[in-house]
């Protein structure tokens, strides 16, 4: 049964340029697709939770009028959290994954303010990854659980692969489904530790096109496949 499933919404910047619509512009259809996504997967009572690549740390990296669109719209976006009536009629909490410390102080004050405004839907959960790297995401656990091992909060033969989903920034589902857009074919560092096995789909759309239809086929295809894991 499909309960997890998790997207990296590619392909904004493609799209911006092949549509022949400003990089703003481009974002802003793709941050509004992804609130139709969350309003697509009503339809599917089974899927708890769901989680999507909203900025990996390597786009940080990226020239600084752009990073300055981003912020302006996640900003924006997170102001518009207690305006979002799909959230509070489907239960979704909000949580965000990631290196919190790389965002301008603004940001993390809202990010939490998001995350407390939610905190009693619990029908369903959505994690959004920002600041986020799945290697980082290892390290950084790796370093909370030396932490821990200092403090004799917990000894090293206490960690097995259970114990250490502790330590990552959140606990939730494995993804049964990794839905990629753009037609790139590769999964760039998300949920590194959590993708063991999660079943992998990449369409050739770029993120704004995404339509209803889409994500009805790609759940379809879904219940279709034999997951064995590995047995």
């Amino acid at each position: 049964m499909l309960n997890s499933i998790a997207f990296i919404p590619d392909g904004n910047r493609r799209y911006a340029s092949r549509a022949n619509v400003s990089l703003a512009e481009a974002y802003k259809l793709g941050t509004e697709k992804a609130w139709d996504v969350l309003g697509w997967l009503a339809a599917y009572p089974m899927i708890k939770v769901g989680t999507f690549y909203t900025l990996s740390l390597e786009n940080l990296a990226r020239k600084g009028h752009e990073k300055a669109i981003l912020f302006k719209i996640f900003e924006r976006e997170l102001d518009s959290v207690k305006e979002r009536s799909v959230l509070s009629e489907n239960g979704i909490q909000l949580k965000f994954l990631g290196r919190r410390d790389v965002f301008p102080q603004v940001i993390r004050q809202k990010m939490g303010e998001a995350e407390e405004l939610t905190a009693d839907n619990g029908k369903r959960t959505i994690n959004l990854a920002l600041g986020y790297n799945g290697q980082s995401e290892i390290v950084d656990a790796a370093k909370k659980f030396a932490q821990s091992c200092r403090l004799g909060e917990i000894s090293p033969s206490e960690l097995n692969e259970k114990t250490f989903r502790n330590y990552l920034y959140g606990n939730f589902p494995d993804p049964d489904l990794i839905v990629r857009t753009s037609g790139t074919q590769r999964l760039s560092g998300f949920l590194t530790y959590q993708s063991a096995y999660s079943e992998l789909c990449f369409v050739d759309k770029y993120w704004p096109e995404l339509q209803q239809q889409d994500l009805d086929r790609i759940v379809s295809d879904y219940s279709e496949r034999d997951r064995r894991f590995g047995k």
